[in-house]
């Protein structure tokens, strides 16, 4: 079962409004490809619709073979054997604070 969509811009909403550099993580990663391009541009448009740009994702390679090195511009990295998938958003002003 994977979370709904409504579910993780919830927690976007929560995350991003923070001033800091954020790592978000998802516990339920989605099971199909669609479902995943679909959260991964969620994200990248959340951090652009808030100020915090998505600098990295991590995620298991060997679950989504077909995902390239980068989605858009952000670097992938694999998370191995973890079933988990973060994203790294950096703010602007984070060492400001």
């Amino acid at each position: 079962m994977t979370m709904a969509p409504a579910i993780i811009d919830q927690y976007f909403d929560k995350a991003l409004p923070i001033q800091n550099n954020t790592v978000l993580t998802v516990t339920e990663v989605p099971d199909c490809e669609e479902k995943l391009l679909k959260l991964l541009e969620s994200a990248m448009l959340r951090g652009f619709d808030n100020h915090a740009r998505l600098t990295e994702i991590h995620l298991p390679m060997e679950r989504f073979p077909f995902m390239d090195s980068k989605f858009w511009h952000v670097p992938i990295e694999d998370c191995g054997k973890a079933q988990v998938l973060r994203f790294f958003f950096e703010h602007p002003d984070a060492e400001a604070h």
